[in-house]
């Protein structure tokens, strides 16, 4: 293959490395640099002339530079779980790789397995779960909370992601956030958020409520309320993360509530990231509803 379609198909960026397996010798590939056919953009890798230096072309610089892997935030952009463009290029390479990469590519030396790795637009990337496993401790609770979320209900991310990655690799940096994921999207979530409400419950001065609420009717049950303020006949439920996910659970909590908005009770529903990020807007709420 002539080097010009190996640079086109890198968005105008070729390595050494690449040049010598096109059969170029070093004083060709200098010959080269010297009369600006290529230009060199980092140490090893270079951009064909005329060619812009685009955001794509500045990760195959990263990628080719280094022989590694487009991963934590960078991965997290091609793969559409954030947007825009970062100046920094997140690569993973190896521990013992010695490598010397652009100015704008930071590294991380930590273990990717094999079934951790794919292609986007031809680019080396880790897998959607795996960058979401990276990227999500990187960033604050509040962000992480949301974004956790969001790959939930849209299926990038399951409990079983984030397990097997805390058995597997028990001395990752950022397992203690990633252990906090596990405790919300896993059974004891519910128990966790409507320990919380109960507390927000208290501080707002909301009393009559009594949690774990069984709803009968004709001889049936018909509901377990998480809370329940029975002479006002007020339903409160917390929907954790998993929830989202679980299509049969959706269907039947949605039946469940039309049953209860027929007995006359009203529904009030919140999620994990209303009670930790909107305390305020709960208390409010069941307050005037209460009220």
């Amino acid at each position: 293959m002539l080097w010009q379609e190996v640079a086109r198909s890198q968005d105008g960026v070729i390595s050494r490395r690449h040049l010598r397996d096109c059969g170029l010798t070093d004083d060709e590939v200098r010959g080269l640099s010297e009369r600006r056919v290529i230009e060199r953009i980092a140490r090893g890798v270079y951009l064909a002339g005329g060619a812009p230096l685009t955001y794509r072309a500045r990760l195959w610089a990263a990628v080719v530079g280094t022989d590694g892997l487009l991963g934590f935030d960078t991965a997290a952009r091609l793969w559409g779980v954030i947007d825009g463009d970062d100046p920094v290029v997140h690569v993973i390479v190896p521990h013992e790789r010695r490598v010397y990469p652009p100015h704008w590519v930071r590294l991380h030396r930590v273990p990717v397995p094999s079934f951790a790795r794919a292609t986007v637009t031809q680019l080396p990337v880790t897998i959607r779960a795996w960058t979401l496993l990276d990227y999500l401790p990187t960033i604050r609770a509040g962000e992480r909370s949301r974004l956790a979320d969001r790959a939930v209900q849209r299926g990038w991310l399951h409990l079983h992601d984030v397990e097997h990655r805390l058995r597997d690799y028990p001395g990752r940096t950022g397992n203690r956030a990633l252990r906090t994921l596990a405790a919300q999207l896993g059974d004891g979530a519910a128990a966790q958020s409507e320990r919380l409400l109960h507390r927000l419950l208290r501080k707002a001065g909301i009393t009559g409520w009594m949690p774990n609420y069984p709803v009968w009717a004709g001889g049936e049950l018909v509901a377990v309320l998480d809370i329940a303020l029975p002479g006002k006949k007020i339903a409160i439920e917390v929907d954790g993360w998993a929830y989202h996910s679980d299509v049969d659970r959706f269907r039947r909590d949605r039946a469940r509530q039309n049953d209860l908005i027929m007995l006359g009770w009203t529904v009030l529903r919140f999620t994990w990231a209303d009670l930790t990020e909107r305390p305020g807007y709960v208390r409010s709420l069941i307050g005037r509803a209460a009220a």
